[in-house]
């Protein structure tokens, strides 16, 4: 009877991974904030974000636990590497920054009951009701933040970065763009012309990881998050640029987008 019950649970296992397979993604999580400054309300949303998943199941060796509702008790953790959870309360799931696991939603076609959608991490699927996607897409772009959390920089302008100003504007000649750099200035730039600005600003982070006095990233950098509505990142990188170079001949257009874009915050 044993053998039996597990090869029942093993073709239903394989026809729920082929019915997931065919799923179409409705959803493919986005990095929609690009500064370490954010990590603190990231987290806030992101626990909050695990009070809507309607449930969870784990797969070790082809056999399936279930979960319902997660448990009071979160226990999130979120490290530059890792973030974690609780399934139940002796469950814990931990996802693994480094992974660079996809992110997506796609609709449940498998499971009975109230319409549903899924995210299939690894060894791990979670579920949400139809009526919350929203709040899975939440979750997903979170998920994508975490992932990215060792390549982003701060943008909020302190003493450290007032010093690099400081020294770059004493320069008679500004330090040459490695190869590095440009690879990811190039590479941004072609982004933006086919219109991948989530993808270009990604790219010009890595650019400014590589070097943090480069103003002209800073400046096209801004443009593109004023344009994916993220208008505190674009005014403080706006503001770098200025203080990077304070005469430039487009000062003042560029001071004065910062005043139309502290307009749009709300």
């Amino acid at each position: 009877m044993k053998k039996l019950w597990h090869l029942l649970l093993c073709v239903m296992l394989a026809y729920c991974t082929a019915e997931s397979a065919s799923a179409q993604t409705i959803y493919s999580g986005t990095l929609r904030h690009t500064t370490i400054d954010e990590l603190d309300s990231i987290k806030k949303e992101f626990s909050e974000m695990l009070n809507y998943i309607s449930w969870c199941e784990t797969i070790r060796k082809n056999v399936m636990h279930q979960y319902g509702p997660l448990p009071e008790d979160k226990g999130l953790i979120v490290t530059p590497d890792s973030v974690s959870f609780n399934l139940s309360k002796k469950k814990k799931y931990t996802f693994l920054c480094a992974d660079k696991q996809k992110i997506e939603i796609s609709e449940d076609s498998y499971h009975w009951g109230p319409k549903s959608v899924i995210m299939e991490l690894l060894n791990l699927n979670l579920y949400w009701r139809f009526k919350d996607l929203e709040y899975a897409k939440k979750f997903a772009d979170d998920l994508i933040y975490f992932q990215h959390m060792k390549e982003l920089v701060s943008v909020k302008g302190g003493k450290q970065f007032d010093s690099l100003a400081v020294q770059y504007r004493a320069l008679k000649v500004k330090p040459a763009i490695s190869e590095e750099e440009r690879r990811y200035i190039v590479q941004a730039n072609a982004m933006v012309q086919s219109k991948n600005y989530n993808r270009a600003i990604e790219l010009y982070e890595k650019a400014i990881a590589m070097n943090p006095t480069n103003p002209m990233v800073y400046n096209n950098e801004a443009l593109l998050l004023a344009l994916v509505g993220q208008y505190d990142s674009a005014i403080n990188r706006m503001k770098k640029y200025l203080m990077l170079v304070p005469e430039a001949e487009d000062a003042r257009a560029a001071q004065d987008k910062i005043y139309e874009w502290e307009a749009e915050i709300k």
